[in-house]
């Protein structure tokens, strides 16, 4: 009796391994065939040859990853232009506040001059005053006749 030969067995470790790869060009056309899981009604496609190169192109990890920056940085834009009209009113309130702070500025400079004006007015008044009252209180030396003393 001839001995048949044992069936060698196949270790798949993914799809990949198994069915080849599904979304490879070379492969031809790609059909696809959906059926509902109760009822009759299906779909076919088929997908040519450069469909399915645009799909396993769509559907990698560089689209993935080129995708997810694009996203981020448009977040990031919008962000930044959300800010613009928050920033626009901070930009009006400030200006307000410096043309307020510039009336106070010059508010107070026309007061501090003022007030140097009323300090020498009120200085050389008190400075007059106090000469006067100087030779007032000051002891006075008894009066030589000349001739006497000194020369």
């Amino acid at each position: 009796m001839p001995s048949r030969p044992t069936p060698r067995q196949v270790k798949a470790t993914g799809a990949r391994d198994a069915h080849g790869h599904i979304l490879d060009a070379e492969g031809g056309a790609l059909y696809v065939h959906l059926h509902r899981e109760s009822g009759l009604a299906h779909r076919h496609y088929v997908l040519k040859p450069w469909q399915v190169r645009a799909l396993a192109v769509a559907t990698s990890r560089v689209t993935l990853v080129l995708v997810i920056a694009a996203v981020a940085t448009w977040g990031w834009m919008a962000g930044q232009a959300s800010r613009v009209p928050l920033l626009t009113q901070e930009i009006g309130r400030l200006r307000t506040e410096a043309e307020r702070i510039d009336t106070l500025s010059a508010t107070l400079a026309e007061l501090q001059a003022r007030y140097d004006q009323v300090q020498r007015m009120l200085s050389a008044a008190t400075a007059q005053q106090a000469l006067a009252v100087a030779r007032d209180t000051a002891p006075q030396a008894p009066r030589t006749p000349p001739g006497i003393g000194g020369r």
